[in-house]
């Protein structure tokens, strides 16, 4: 295997989550290639968040910089019911303040835009209309990789970020599908705001950039502003009869408008607004009892290792801190600290569960979304009762705006969690700790340095 600069990495599929790991891949030092099966790079659908657990990596890599103002930073959250009643409420500066991130909302294809623009310029080659056909991990001289035009490619490491439906995942694992849980699917929409602006009650509605959430039995919509907050951009939840394993394009649009009829009069003209729209299936994969090949040379990433429902917005986040967290890992490998089989197992070993949690926070979060009317309803809008009130609280029922979930899911920061696990490995398996005090330093960060005007400047307390 090359060792040092000379580790060439070759990743399966320039999405989002791709197109992350190339950056972080880059940076510390690992040659990338980067096949990809479209004939144009590029990202379809409509709006993503991105929450504070991944906005930290857009600014350390300079990604936010080019995306500039169509990154959208919003003003707060209502959690409302179905007919309007707000009953929850997060101010977002104060969660950003406390975090020291922002929480972004962009278009798809401003992010992919921006990570493909940092990645080329960090030095990874990407190759469209490269479909990999097939693979073979087993050579002792590599893996090699063979595209539907059949281009060979050999690579020291190989990462599959080739999304839900994997070539990735099905050589390594064919017995491994992705799975909808239920019967749950989601409509995406975009409105632009000056539509919205000439209809006297539907603009109520946006006075604020917010982003607003009506819950409903077995359906939902969430809203928030995209495209330098231009467009007003939906995703609406519902039931099927049968479980969908495939887009549904042009989806009739009276179809569409009658799952929210009875909602909130001023969501639903909007709702009325939309001309097309597509239902898309919630699928999930895994948990899997391994990402990565017997000789440790190919690994999954993203989707392709763990697709969630969309709930918690996390499915994009969770494969960009999967690329994150690999590459400090592999930085380790080209450094010559340690192998690529014991990076692989470090990233295995923190990072699957860690998507595992993400899966199931997000299906409990649909959950709490779809409640009907009832004891249960109205014992989860008597949890949040006390973000409207502005009073203290320890929990709640808003997972967007829950102490815990904030600082579980948002505060987590992929490259200083690889660091952690890579130091504790070399460390016999004990995290390194001040030598005077015994404190370890996630501890410390977690309880003390993260207010401290210089956490570097201080040394760690003494009791």
């Amino acid at each position: 295997m090359s060792t040092g600069q000379n580790l060439h990495v070759g990743i399966v599929g320039a999405g989002i989550g791709g197109l992350a790991a190339a950056i972080a891949l880059r940076r510390v030092g690992a040659q990338v290639t980067v096949l990809e099966s479209a004939a144009q790079l590029g990202e379809i659908g409509a709006g993503i968040q991105m929450t504070p657990n991944v906005s930290v990596l857009l600014q350390r890599w300079g990604v936010d910089k080019v995306i500039g103002d169509n990154l959208v930073q919003f003003e707060e959250l209502n959690m409302r019911r179905k007919d309007g009643t707000r009953v929850g409420y997060t101010k977002i500066a104060t969660l950003e303040e406390s975090l020291g991130r922002p929480w972004w909302v962009v278009h798809r294809a401003h992010l992919h835009e921006g990570l493909a623009k940092i990645a080329q310029d960090l030095g990874a080659k990407i190759f469209i209309d490269s479909a990999v056909a097939s693979m073979d991990p087993e050579s002792m001289k590599g893996v090699t990789v063979r595209t539907h035009k059949g281009k060979t490619y050999t690579f020291d490491f190989l990462v599959g970020a080739d999304g839900i439906n994997s070539i990735t995942r099905r050589s390594l694992f064919p017995d491994v599908a992705p799975e909808p849980p239920t019967t749950n699917c989601a409509y995406r929409a975009l409105v632009p705001y000056d539509q919205i602006r000439k209809d006297p009650a539907a603009r109520e509605l946006i006075e604020k950039l917010t982003m607003e959430v009506w819950m409903a039995d077995n359906a939902y919509i969430i809203t928030y502003p995209i495209n330098a907050g231009k467009m007003f951009n939906l995703v609406l939840s519902h039931h099927r009869s049968e479980k969908l394993r495939a887009t549904q394009a042009d989806v009739p649009i009276e179809e569409l408008r009658n799952e929210y009829k009875d909602f909130d009069p001023r969501i639903k003209r909007i709702v009325d607004m939309i001309d097309s729209t597509s239902r898309w299936p919630l699928m999930m994969t895994g948990p899997m009892k391994s990402w990565s090949s017997r000789r440790k040379n190919v690994v999954l990433m993203g989707d392709a290792a763990h697709s969630m429902v969309n709930h918690m917005a996390q499915g994009a986040a969770t494969s960009m801190e999967d690329g994150a967290f690999l590459a400090r890992c592999i930085g380790k490998v080209v450094e010559g600290q340690i192998r690529l089989d014991e990076a692989v197992r470090i990233y295995e070993e923190e990072r699957m569960p860690k998507a595992y949690a993400k899966q199931q926070v997000s299906f409990i979060n649909g959950a709490i979304w779809h409640l009907p009317d009832g004891p249960e309803q109205q014992a989860r809008d008597k949890a949040m009762e006390a973000e409207l009130q502005g009073k203290y609280y320890v929990r709640s029922s808003n997972l967007y705006g829950d102490p815990q979930t904030v600082l579980e899911v948002y505060g987590y920061d992929a490259e200083v969690h690889a660091d952690t696990a890579v130091a504790t490995y070399l460390n016999g398996g004990r995290e390194p700790f001040d030598p005077d005090t015994g404190v370890v330093k996630s501890l410390q960060d977690k309880y003390m340095d993260w207010f401290r005007p210089s956490k570097s400047a201080q040394p760690t307390s003494k009791l």
